[in-house]
């Protein structure tokens, strides 16, 4: 590999880290991911640094907490003045695109491009208002642009289904499934009208009009597997619902401290589903899984026929994860499991470290932009943000994984935090969550709420036990708390940096 890689970044949604063959996963059919973490490094206790999409996709392109760069939760934009990723790429002369799901600026309300002014998803977008994003879109010179999942997808997409495939997007609708099972249903979409394969046939006509010596920055974004839980065929039959298996806390109606049990019982959270929902639910996920994982081969066969994969760094992410069922629970919130918090992250790094590498060692989303700009040789000080970074710094609380990734290193020690604002859902408590995953253990804290979580993984993997209130570990707790309390600090915002001396 040169001194100047490419970078093709595959892109899930709510997708958990045990969802991969190669993290674990005995059930779901991975095989092209799985192949990507043969040739490189698998990453199975990865961490998202927030719950929900906006805040963790705004983290991707700036490497900073939500503190940070200002989208703090759903429904919110990323400040335009916020450096990314790829806009240094681009700056440095890389070719940067992205085709597929962003979500940096909410699908509805009074968004400036992808919700396009409207309450109703999309709808500047369909009838032909809004024909593309932006040149460039925080950073990226061109994109594809999808918005939206399943049945309510909008966008470049939408546009070219109904312009060559009309009639085809009723099929994405409940009313038009073929099989339904409350949550889930089954679609009759031909697979290769399917956003999933229309994501991964614009990658492979950026990839193929690459010019010799270019280099690009590929960003992959698929919607799936987020709800609605709907897979076409032949994914929609691939699992048998009553052949998978269920979360052992799936029936956990009780939670194991205040905060949370006061939101279990607001209509935020809808009803838990019962078995034989639960396991429709999850078959079709695991189907939604294993279409992505086909065009994911599709894109990376693209990249070898062109000879890129020499000189291409390959990353395998997702934003969050899913409860799919754990504890109760569907979708995503202010519940911090394990489900949703760690994430799929997989490394190719040709030349790299040998391969067949599964590390346990605790990572997070917010390493990604600083091994990016390792790699490309972007200095940091480009992310000094004079206010949002702040000091003399280059003000990115995550760390480069370059060093482990080429074999030159092990990997530094560092704890993952965790942030989660929300205030929107009527009847549900004003959450400020804090967390920390150090090792086997983590820490949760919720402004207004004198218990916090304390889960010791290593023994308690289900989450059952929630320590904060047992001596035994009240040393473990102070420990975390003032390690949670320095990351804090290091990565809090600046927003008015000194002009003069007085």
């Amino acid at each position: 590999m040169s001194a100047r890689p490419n970078f093709l970044v595959l892109c899930t949604d709510q997708m958990q880290s045990f969802s991969l063959g190669c993290n674990g996963s005995g059930v779901v059919k991975t095989p092209n991911i799985d192949a990507i973490a043969r040739q490189g490094v698998t990453f199975r206790r990865a961490y998202c640094n927030n719950n929900v999409c906006m805040p963790s996709r705004a983290t991707m392109i700036t490497g900073m907490t939500p503190r940070q760069h200002g989208l703090l939760t759903n429904g919110n934009c990323l400040p335009a003045r916020v450096p990314t990723i790829t806009q240094a790429l681009a700056d440095a002369g890389y070719r940067t695109h992205a085709a597929g799901k962003l979500h940096l600026q909410p699908f509805g309300g009074f968004a400036r491009e992808e919700g396009a002014h409207s309450w109703e998803f999309g709808s500047a977008w369909n009838d032909g208002t809004i024909r593309n994003l932006p040149s460039p879109y925080y950073g990226f010179q061109t994109t594809d642009f999808v918005g939206g999942h399943v049945s309510y997808v909008f966008g470049n997409y939408r546009q070219w289904l109904d312009a060559k495939h009309p009639g085809t997007w009723g099929k994405y609708q409940p009313a038009a499934a073929y099989h339904s099972s409350g949550r889930a249903y089954r679609m009759d979409v031909p697979p290769e009208l399917h956003y999933n394969h229309w994501i991964a046939d614009r990658s492979i006509d950026f990839l193929n009009g690459v010019r010799d010596g270019e280099s690009f920055f590929l960003f992959c974004s698929f919607p799936d597997p987020h709800f609605p839980f709907a897979a076409c065929r032949p994914y929609s039959e691939m699992y048998d619902p009553a052949d998978v298996p269920l979360p052992t806390t799936w029936d956990q109606r009780e939670d194991v401290c205040g905060f949370l049990q006061a939101n279990r019982r607001t209509p935020r959270q809808a009803a838990p589903p019962e078995q034989p929902e639960l396991r429709e639910i999850i078959s079709q996920t695991y189907g939604m899984i294993t279409h992505v994982d086909d065009n994911v081969g599709r894109v990376m066969a693209a990249l070898e026929a062109r000879g890129l994969d020499a000189n291409t760094i390959v990353v395998l992410l997702a934003d969050h994860g899913e409860y799919l069922g754990s504890h109760g629970l569907l979708h995503k919130g202010p519940w911090p499991w394990e489900e949703l918090l760690r994430v799929p992250y997989v490394w190719k790094v040709p030349g790299g470290r040998p391969a067949r590498r599964a590390v346990d060692d605790t990572v997070s989303l917010l390493d990604l932009v600083p091994t990016v700009a390792d790699y490309a040789g972007i200095d940091p000080s480009h992310f000094d943000m004079r206010g949002l970074g702040g000091g003399e710094r280059p003000g990115l609380p995550g760390r480069s994984l370059r060093p482990y990734l080429d074999g030159t290193a092990e990997i530094e020690r560092a704890p993952a935090i965790v942030e989660y604002d929300e205030d929107w859902h009527a009847g549900s408590p004003l959450c400020r969550m804090r967390g920390i995953v150090d090792g086997d253990y983590k820490l949760i804290v919720w402004a207004g709420f004198d218990e916090g979580l304390l889960i010791d993984l290593a023994a308690d993997p289900a989450e059952t036990r929630n320590l904060w209130n047992d001596p035994a570990h009240a040393a473990k707790k102070c420990e975390l708390m003032r390690k949670l309390l320095e990351r804090l600090a290091y990565s809090d915002r600046f927003d008015t940096p000194r002009i003069s001396g007085a």
